[in-house]
């Protein structure tokens, strides 16, 4: 299979391109800084993923080595916005929406279109389970991420007929940079919400994510999947 991952230098996205590198997938990464993981089935772009012209430049170089693309995992995201409504500036709040729902639904849009070719694909946007939580401090995070759930449900019923699948998983707070600036023990009293009160692992989410990408889960769309008991 040919794989896209974005937001591949570090964290998640890095761990998921070593998960299916390792399961023998070609993969495509993209981030705003240079990575090479060692793996002659790995293709890196170094891009922003809300500027359209390098994104459809990228999808051309795709279509051209490939001719198709299997998965896409829209994975990036950031949080220039973990704070109070009344301390959030603009230019952060658009930086936050911009990098976590056009970079998705830009990404979405130009894969739907080289799946289309050969009638058959699979979208996975990343949420978060700030939606289901609702934490203060985090309004405008929760917004982006909760924008990628409505988009997802409604962006499925159009092109499942192209044989193209769009679901949402959210896992449990995984330990990336994301986190860094979040108070421990704040994520702790959130993470005793849940009904496993723990922190989540990568592992369990690439699990999910290999059950959505094989064939036999092709009617399971428009679906948003929590982990870690949210």
């Amino acid at each position: 299979m040919v794989i896209l991952i974005t937001g591949t230098s570090r964290g998640i996205g890095k761990e998921l391109a070593q998960h299916y590198l390792a399961a023998g997938h070609a993969v495509i990464g993209c981030s705003r800084k240079v990575v090479d993981h060692g793996d002659d089935k790995y293709t890196h772009y170094v891009l922003d993923v809300t500027d359209e012209r390098l994104v459809k430049n990228m999808f051309s170089e795709i279509r051209k080595k490939h001719g198709r693309l299997d998965v896409l995992i829209n994975n990036a995201a950031v949080n220039q916005t973990l704070a109070p409504v009344l301390l959030v500036s603009v230019q952060a709040a658009i930086n936050t929406m911009h990098t976590n729902f056009i970079g998705t639904f830009l990404f979405s849009r130009e894969a739907a279109k080289l799946m289309m070719k050969n009638h058959s694909g699979r979208i996975i946007n990343l949420g978060s389970m700030a939606i289901r939580h609702e934490e203060k401090g985090e309004a405008i995070y929760t917004a982006s991420k909760a924008a990628v759930v409505s988009f997802t449900r409604v962006f499925a019923k159009e092109v499942f007929q192209h044989g193209i699948t769009c679901n949402v998983v959210s896992p449990s707070a995984i330990d990336t940079d994301l986190l860094k600036n979040i108070d421990s023990d704040a994520l702790q009293k959130v993470l005793q919400r849940n009904a496993i009160p723990e922190m989540g692992t990568t592992g369990e989410l690439a699990h999910t994510l290999d059950w959505l990408i094989d064939p036999a889960s092709d009617t399971i769309t428009g679906q948003h999947i929590y982990l870690g008991g949210v």
